[in-house]
């Protein structure tokens, strides 16, 4: 799927072209109604202007605010989408001219490498935690990936024990990650809701009072609750304080990743060349080396995944006979690899193999 153009203020926007296979079905995500507009059409057309063999339609159902996705069916080389939208007491637009021509094939070279990079994801599920805005260091150590300057986002906080503290940097925490310098104040979960835990946070707080007051402050050194060796938290995602206590998995010695660290980490380890590093909707441009594949049946090892416009990102892998996708999942859970893959909830996307080595 193309992410497209804004359509400002019933302005004409410039042509634009859309990569596509003939006979191919794709969308266009990010065509938005002018904002003095209410009504908009589109029609794929031949060069000449004659109706062509396929079709382009809104999809109504899935607009967000002023944003229409549009989907074409069986496009071919040559096709034009034309979008025109009416507004007010006011004529037709002059419409904006979406020109089809073939894209480039996915290249479907080096897989041995392909699924070395989804190897090394998969080996952080079992243990690695979620963290928004990082790229999987170790609290307080430099060892995450370097590329967008992540290579030592996630610190280690200092403890609170105060279960009334509000101030962002004083709640509840021991032995939590933070990371405070991309998109607001962050803290890591530490996959609480994978254990359910509903434990004594008194008799913990006490426990840990008796310590301090015995001069053991090292949080690092004090014992999580048992039989998990938990400790309790109250987090934040972006800047929200989430409601009540958790327990989760202490975040000592811990890789931390979020949903696109995950996917810049383990692509740098593969990296012709140092320093790579992006955010979602670059992995979408083909000017960063990527090509979207749309044949259902062309799948190859760490693809890479996009939840539209680019609410999320994970890769593809396959597993015997099926496809599945390894990804940061999400504050409370940390990372997984056994969600099966469904191409209707993701755009899918494969980078060049000139660009990637053999792991380093």
């Amino acid at each position: 799927m193309a992410r497209f153009v804004h359509w400002p203020s019933c302005q004409q926007v410039q042509d634009h072209v859309l990569n596509v296979a003939p006979g191919s079905t794709t969308s266009i995500t990010s065509v938005a109604v002018a904002e003095c507009g209410t009504d908009l059409y589109v029609r794929l057309v031949t060069a000449s202007g004659q109706s062509a063999a396929g079709s382009a339609n809104l999809n109504e159902d899935k607009r967000y605010g002023s944003v229409v996705p549009m989907t074409l069916t069986n496009v071919r080389n040559g096709d034009q989408v034309k979008v025109l939208h009416k507004v007010t007491n006011s004529p037709w637009s002059t419409p904006l001219v979406i020109n089809v021509r073939a894209g480039a094939a996915p290249d479907s070279s080096k897989a041995a490498i392909r699924k070395s990079i989804v190897d090394l994801a998969r080996t952080f599920v079992a243990e690695a935690h979620y963290l928004w805005g990082t790229a999987g260091n170790i609290p307080d150590q430099a060892n995450g990936n370097a590329g967008g300057g992540k290579a030592a986002a996630a610190k280690l906080r200092a403890y609170s024990l105060d279960v009334r503290e509000t101030k962002q940097d004083k709640v509840l925490g021991v032995c939590m990650a933070v990371q405070p310098r991309f998109d607001g104040y962050n803290t890591c979960a530490g996959r609480s809701s994978r254990f359910g835990a509903a434990l004594d946070l008194e008799a913990y707080i006490t426990a840990r009072d008796a310590e301090i007051a015995a001069g053991r402050t090292d949080q690092t050194t004090w014992p999580g609750a048992p039989p998990r060796n938990l400790h309790p938290r109250k987090y934040h995602f972006r800047g929200t304080l989430k409601s009540g206590v958790v327990w989760g998995e202490s975040c000592v010695g811990v890789r931390h990743f979020d949903c696109v660290g995950l996917v810049n980490y383990c692509y740098a380890r593969h990296w012709y060349q140092p320093g790579f590093g992006m955010d979602i909707a670059a992995f979408r441009e083909p000017k960063s080396g990527t090509v979207q594949v749309t044949n259902p049946n062309d799948r190859m090892d760490a693809d890479i995944l996009i939840v539209p416009p680019q609410k999320h990102i994970g890769m593809l892998y396959s597993n015997g006979n099926k496809w599945f996708v390894v990804q940061a999942t999400d504050s409370i859970y940390g990372l997984s690899d056994n969600a099966e893959f469904d191409p209707s909830n993701w755009d899918r996307f494969r980078m060049n193999g000139a660009y990637l080595r053999e792991m380093h």
